[in-house]
């Protein structure tokens, strides 16, 4: 298979029998089963309690202890700590809160799985795809979009932690400390720092242990970051999907075909009005379903959006005041995570508007019905549709935020204004 058809002519119908037999749900599969948020159970596939549980509560211990060891490590070299050394620190020190609170509000929770569960199982567009012709053109075309951005996101995640990794290892090797006797006086170089119980800094076994728990604790980290994104950014492009069909659906709603007096003409019969209940029915159920998919989204999800814009808010400023040293060494050290943290907001507040933005157009779509056809009955089932459909449908971050571009914008413009009020100073 060439590369230019693994990336655009992966075909999203022949030899598929459920949404786990599609790449994309195989990456997010492999790589949160690693840190045991891939609802096993619930799915029916193989699994060991017991492991399950240890697994949840080391991941919990584990997460936990990084923002001890981090927070502990600058209370001890406070005051050995350079500005940018600092900055970093405090970084480090959110991201491991972000892990912690995420294990917390996600791995561990019920409804999560049975969120996810209902995705693969009943709202996924594979179960829809046979409704008619345009259902799955709109299949097709999600399906496309989730497979590039699913392989996007895998890349960003790799290349991200190697970067991360590599740079100071490579630090090191440039500087000869990984030469007998090239250290001096100097120590290594590492991606992260904790309060070890042994010395990493001028002991090589020391050192290598710890690199090799810093790629480790790397990996996890990015998981956690990039996997939940991208499981909740495919479960938007399904809902955006399922708009779509409803929209189209709506527009193309049968006209009477009644023919006769002129004033019958502009009526639908008796045996029309029966299907046209039906039919308004079905998109009226259709809509409840989507939008209590998106509210149950809301109340899983929120908590951690929430602690995710909030992370964005302080990281945001705290990267943008250590980029403004510009020095050399710290724009190769922050420049890029600065880049890769602001497109990683933009990406997933960009997604999220498809949702609000497409339910927009729901309300044209319901008023764009033949109404005036009907009789009084479904003309009041079309009042009721149309009231429903008023208010966008957004996912909020608990409550507080529809999470989006406006959200996105606000967030970008107070780390800008933060930034600029502590340099003043």
């Amino acid at each position: 298979m060439s590369f230019k058809k693994f990336l655009f002519e992966n075909e999203p119908v022949d030899g598929i029998n459920g949404p786990s037999d599609y790449l994309y749900i195989k990456i997010l599969r492999f790589t949160l089963d690693v840190i045991r948020s891939w609802p096993r159970k619930e799915l029916g596939e193989p699994e060991s309690a017991r492991f399950t549980v240890f697994m949840k509560y080391f991941y919990l211990v584990l997460t936990i202890a990084t923002v001890v060891g981090s927070i502990l490590y600058v209370v001890v070299h406070v005051t050995e700590l350079s500005f940018l050394e600092a900055g970093f620190m405090y970084l480090i020190i959110l991201m491991s809160i972000v892990d912690a609170l995420t294990v917390m509000s996600l791995t561990f929770s019920a409804k999560y799985r049975v969120l996810a569960k209902d995705f693969l199982t009943k709202i996924h567009l594979f179960y829809y795809k046979d409704r008619s012709k345009d259902a799955m053109e709109i299949h097709k075309k999600v399906h496309l979009i989730s497979h590039l951005f699913s392989l996007w996101l895998l890349f960003q995640m790799l290349s991200g932690l190697s970067l991360f990794n590599l740079t100071p290892m490579y630090s090191n090797l440039a500087a000869g400390k990984y030469r007998r006797g090239g250290l001096g006086n100097t120590t290594f170089e590492h991606s992260l720092y904790y309060l070890y119980p042994f010395n990493t800094s001028t002991d090589v076994i020391g050192y290598v242990v710890a690199c090799i728990l810093h790629w480790i604790i790397s990996y996890l980290c990015s998981t956690w970051f990039c996997m939940f994104n991208l499981f909740i950014s495919l479960m938007v492009f399904n809902l955006w999907g399922h708009f779509k069909i409803l929209i189209i659906t709506l527009e193309e709603f049968p006209r009477p075909k009644s023919i006769g007096t002129l004033q019958s003409a502009y009526k639908y019969s008796q045996e029309e009005l029966v299907d046209v209940a039906e039919r308004l029915k079905d998109c009226i159920n259709y809509h409840r379903e989507i939008k209590n998919f998106t509210n149950r989204m809301s109340d899983v999800f929120g908590p951690m959006l929430l602690v995710y814009y909030s992370f964005h808010q302080a990281s945001g400023c705290l990267l943008l005041l250590e980029c403004s040293v510009m020095t050399a060494q710290a724009l190769i050290r922050y420049l890029p995570l600065t880049i890769i943290l602001t497109q990683q907001l933009i990406q997933l507040s960009v997604v999220f508007e498809l949702v609000g933005s497409e339910s927009e157009k729901l309300k044209d779509a319901v008023y764009g019905v033949p109404w005036e056809c009907m009789d009084t009955k479904n003309r009041r089932m079309v009042s009721f549709f149309l009231m429903n459909v008023q208010e966008p449908i957004h996912v909020k971050a608990m409550g507080i935020a529809d999470v989006g571009v406006t959200t996105m914008a606000a967030i970008l413009k107070t780390s800008m204004s933060y930034f600029t009020f502590l340099r003043s100073m």
